[in-house]
C-alpha cells in the first residue's frame, strides 16, 4: 500500500510538472489570440517570462511589452475602423490568479478570479471618430474565436501605475499625464451576450479609478494645468475633481513680452467639480460629455489684461459663450451647472495712466440650466438660461440673469440685471486708473437694466437711481507721468452737463429706453453687454449728449 501510494503520488507530481510544461505554451497561444486577433492586428507584443502554476492556478507575467503597429494603425484609421482607445503598455511584473486552468486545457472558455499589477506604465490614445459615424471596428467577442468563445475576469486591480492621456491625429492634442492611477474593474465578461448589456460599460459591469497628481501643458505651453485627485465611478456614475489649477507657464512680464499684443491671462483655482449621473463610456466611444449636474465648489477666477499693448484685432464674431457651445467639437447635454461661492477678479492696465483697474465680483452663486448643443434636444427646448447673484465691490449686491437662444444663427440673447448701493469710493477702483477721473461724490441707490442684443449691436432699458454726482476730469502727461485737473472742463461738466440726481428736484425720474449700440467686431460677450448699461447710465446721467 506504501509503495502504491508513493507511486501515485510520483505520478501526481509528474502530471503536474508535465501539466506546468504543457499549459504555458496553451496560455501564451491564447494571450496572442487576445492581443493579436482581438485588436485586428492592431498591436504587436513581446512576452518576457510567463510562469504558469497549475497546482495554485496562478500565472505571472514579466516583462509584457504592447505597442502599436503604425502601418496597420494607418490602414485602420482610412477605413475608420480604429478603436475608440487604442494602449500601449509596459508591465513589469503582473500576477493572474484563479485562473480556470480545466477550461483552458479542455474547452474554450478563459476564466480568472483576479488580475493584479503594481508595475506598470499605460499610454491611451483617444480616437475620436466624426459624428454619426457609424462603428467598423470587428468586435473583440467575434475577433477571438473560434480560439477563444469566452472571458471571465472576476477583477483587474491596478495600483500605483503611471499614465499618460492624449487625443490622437491633431497638432493640438490634449495630454494628460498621471504619475499615480488606482483602478479597479469588475466582473468583465467577453462574450456576444455581454456585448448587448447596456448596464456595463466596455464588457465591464463596474469600474472604479482614482488619478493622482494630474499634469498637462497646453499645446503652445501658455499654460499649465494641475489637479490633486480625479475619481470615477461607473456604479455611482459620477466624476470628481479635486484641487484643480490652471495658470499661464510663465510668469506675468514674460507672458506679455511673448504676446506682445493685448490678451486675457487667466488664474483659475476650485476646490471641487461633481459630476453627477455621467457615462465615461459615452464620452470615449461617442464623444458625448453628458451629465445631470455639474457643480463646481469654491471657483477662483483671476483675468488679466494689459491695455497698454497694441491691440487683438482678432474678431469675436460667433464666439458668444452659447455660440462657442453650439460650435464645441464634443456633443453636450448637462441639465444643470452651478458654481458655489465662486469669486471673479477683473484686473486691466490702461494705456494712458499705467495704472490697474481691479473689479472684484465675491459670493457668486450661478446656475445654468439646458446646455447642450444636441439638435434633437435643442428642437425641444431652444433656451439655456443661466443667472448669478452675489456681490459686487466686495458689499453691494448684484445679480444677473441671461436668456441664451441656442436656435437663433445670429447669436440673440437677453439680459436683465440689478447692482444695489454702490459708493463713490467703489467706483473709483474702476474709474481713477482706467479713466482718468475722480468720482467726488455719488451714491448708487439702484441700477436695472434690460438688454436685448446679437452679434452686431445690442438695445437696453436702464433705470438708475442716484444723488451727489460731482466728478473731477484729470489728464496725465505722456513725459513726466504727472496727473493734473482739467479745471475749466470739470466745472463746465458739473455745471452744464451731468444731473447731480436721479430722480431730480422735481421728482422727476430719467430712464433710458431703448438705448442701442453697435458692437466692435473685437467686442467680447460681457464687453458688449457693459457698454450697452453704461451708455444707458449716461443717459441717464447727462443732461444732453454724451461726454467722450
Amino acid at each position: 500500500m506504501i509503495i502504491a501510494g508513493s507511486l501515485l503520488l510520483g505520478l501526481f507530481l509528474l502530471l503536474l510538472v508535465f501539466v506546468d510544461r504543457f499549459i504555458e505554451p496553451i496560455l501564451k497561444d491564447r494571450l496572442h489570440t487576445l492581443i493579436i486577433q482581438g485588436s485586428d492586428s492592431l498591436y504587436t507584443y513581446t512576452l518576457g517570462k510567463l510562469k504558469a502554476n497549475f497546482y495554485g492556478g496562478n500565472v505571472e507575467v514579466q516583462n509584457l511589452q504592447i505597442n502599436i503597429d503604425s502601418n496597420r494603425y494607418e490602414y485602420l484609421r482610412k477605413r475608420n475602423a480604429l478603436p475608440s482607445l487604442s494602449m500601449q503598455l509596459s508591465l513589469q511584473k503582473g500576477q493572474i490568479n484563479g485562473v480556470g486552468i480545466i477550461g483552458i486545457l479542455f474547452g474554450k472558455k478563459i476564466r480568472v478570479e483576479e488580475i493584479v499589477s503594481k508595475q506598470a506604465d499605460i499610454t491611451l490614445t483617444r480616437n475620436i471618430r466624426p459624428r454619426n459615424a457609424s462603428d467598423q471596428n470587428l468586435p473583440v467577442w467575434k475577433a477571438i474565436q473560434p480560439k477563444i468563445s469566452s472571458i471571465y475576469v472576476g477583477a483587474i486591480k491596478l495600483d500605483g501605475i503611471k499614465m499618460l492621456y492624449k487625443n490622437a491625429d491633431t497638432s493640438e492634442s490634449v495630454k494628460l499625464q498621471f504619475d499615480r492611477c488606482d483602478a479597479a474593474f469588475n466582473d468583465i465578461l467577453i462574450d456576444s451576450a455581454a456585448a448587448f448589456d447596456t448596464t456595463r460599460i466596455g464588457f465591464t459591469k463596474e469600474i472604479s479609478m482614482k488619478f493622482n497628481d494630474l499634469k498637462f501643458r497646453t499645446s503652445d505651453s501658455a499654460y499649465k494645468m494641475k489637479a490633486e485627485w480625479i475619481k470615477y465611478s461607473s456604479k455611482a456614475r459620477t466624476l470628481e475633481v479635486d484641487s484643480f489649477k490652471l495658470q499661464p507657464t510663465l510668469e506675468r512680464e514674460d507672458f506679455y513680452s511673448a504676446a506682445n499684443r493685448q490678451t486675457s491671462l487667466y488664474y483659475i483655482e476650485f476646490a471641487k467639480v461633481r459630476f453627477v449621473n455621467t457615462r465615461l463610456d459615452h464620452f470615449i466611444h461617442n464623444n458625448v460629455i453628458g451629465a445631470d449636474s455639474v457643480v463646481f465648489e469654491k471657483p477662483d477666477v483671476k483675468i488679466y489684461n494689459d491695455k497698454s499693448l497694441p491691440p487683438d484685432f482678432e474678431s469675436k464674431i460667433g464666439k458668444f459663450p452659447h455660440q462657442r457651445l453650439l460650435a464645441a467639437g464634443a456633443t453636450i447635454n448637462v441639465k444643470n451647472v452651478s458654481f458655489n461661492d465662486a469669486s471673479l477678479q477683473l484686473t486691466e492696465k490702461d494705456a494712458e495712466t499705467n495704472k490697474e483697474g481691479i473689479l472684484t465680483l465675491n459670493h457668486l452663486n450661478f446656475g445654468a440650466s439646458n446646455v447642450t448643443n444636441d439638435t434633437s434636444l435643442i428642437k425641444k427646448n431652444p433656451i439655456c438660461f443661466a443667472s448669478f447673484s452675489g456681490n459686487i465691490f466686495n458689499n453691494s449686491p448684484v445679480s444677473l440673469s441671461l436668456k441664451l437662444y441656442l436656435d437663433s444663427s445670429n447669436g440673440r440673447f437677453d439680459a436683465s440685471g440689478v447692482v444695489k448701493n454702490v459708493s463713490a469710493a467703489q467706483l473709483n477702483q474702476l474709474a481713477v486708473p482706467l479713466a482718468n477721473v475722480q468720482i467726488n461724490s455719488c451714491n448708487i441707490h439702484d441700477l436695472k437694466f434690460n438688454v436685448i442684443g446679437e452679434d452686431y449691436s445690442a438695445a437696453a432699458n436702464v433705470r438708475m437711481l442716484y444723488n451727489n454726482l460731482s466728478i473731477t476730469l484729470r489728464k496725465t502727461d505722456e513725459e513726466t507721468g504727472q496727473t493734473k485737473t482739467k479745471k475749466f472742463m470739470t466745472k463746465m461738466l458739473n455745471r452744464f452737463v451731468i444731473w447731480p440726481n436721479n430722480p431730480g428736484p422735481d421728482g422727476f425720474e430719467r430712464t433710458a429706453q431703448n438705448k442701442r449700440v453697435s458692437r466692435l467686431t473685437t467686442q467680447s460677450f460681457f464687453g458688449l453687454l457693459w457698454k450697452t448699461i453704461f451708455a444707458g447710465m449716461q443717459d441717464v446721467m447727462m443732461r444732453s449728449g454724451r461726454y467722450q
